[in-house]
């Protein structure tokens, strides 16, 4: 591609990068079935040093253990990335924090157990740019898996119907009208019954809130790897402070009986087409309060 700068035609090449965190899918993991990370909603966060975080049901965290928390309302400094000190079932202290003012509401947590480490890539307020990979709320059964050979294990059961891999990119990273293309690897070594399908799901909740999804029936999925994807425009309004894309694949089953699907090397590309997987995004920070 050429353009013209300073009355010179220069060519440039447009590099592509993926905006989606840890996309390998590899975990620290030395053996198979360790499960996803499972998310939790925040019932309280105190006004204390530190700030103690109560969920509704058991967190299930240790003493030591890394979590992401988002969207606490009024005590926001509970947002961000902690360790934690397990004080009772449904408690734990982040530590080195200190409230600043009483609970409003909100908050989710996400554990990072199983996951690599969080990328070094955070906004101006100083959040992660990314939620670590997560998957159905922890009140439900896991039936996701990290794999060490860089695949996700999934099989869905009652309950849940479905399996899912989540995660949610942070606003700043994209524009008003931006073309994009999630894609994803996915095999199956047995042929599928019933009606299981895997189905790519995407969120826009940039100041208003736009859903984009596509389904493919699971007899499209070979034993060897191919790449599925779904392409998409968002919205040409302001893209507001706080604004989440939240990206989902999900192994979904009405009727029959599931078989084992594998998804590998997951991406969000700026374009009008899929574009070749690379591991990582470039480090980037916001560079803008809103547009």
């Amino acid at each position: 591609m050429a353009r013209q700068i300073d009355g010179r035609d220069l060519d440039l090449e447009r590099l592509t990068f993926n905006l989606l965190a840890n996309s390998a899918l590899t975990s620290r993991a030395t053996n198979g079935d360790v499960p996803i990370p499972q998310w939790s909603t925040i019932a309280g966060a105190s006004n204390t040093t530190p700030i103690e975080v109560r969920t509704p049901i058991p967190h299930g965290y240790a003493t030591g253990d890394q979590v992401l928390v988002k969207g606490v309302q009024g005590n926001g400094a509970a947002n961000g990335w902690w360790k934690v000190t397990a004080t009772s079932e449904t408690t734990f202290t982040l530590d080195g924090s200190a409230g600043v003012a009483e609970y409003a509401g909100g908050g989710s947590v996400f554990p990072a157990a199983g996951q690599p480490p969080p990328p070094d890539a955070r906004n101006r307020s100083g959040d992660l740019l990314w939620t670590p990979w997560f998957s159905a709320p922890a009140v439900a059964r896991e039936t996701e898996f990290f794999q060490p050979t860089g695949e996700v294990y999934t099989l869905p059961s009652i309950p849940p119907v479905n399996s899912f891999l989540s995660q949610e990119v942070d606003g700043s990273l994209l524009r008003p009208g931006q073309s994009l293309c999630l894609s994803i690897e996915a095999r199956m070594p047995e042929a599928p019954l019933g009606d299981q399908r895997l189905k790519l799901l995407v969120t826009a909740a940039l100041g208003t809130v736009r859903v984009h999804s596509v389904t493919f029936p699971a007899n499209l999925l070979t034993p060897d790897y191919q790449r599925f994807s779904l392409c998409f425009r968002l919205a040409e309004s302001a893209i507001t402070e706080g604004g989440v894309l939240r990206v989902e694949f999900i192994d979904e089953h009405l009727r029959g009986i599931p078989r084992p699907m594998y998804w590998t090397r997951p991406m969000l590309n700026e374009g009008l087409a899929p574009a070749p997987w690379t591991p990582k995004t470039a480090p980037k920070t916001r560079t803008h309060a809103f547009y």
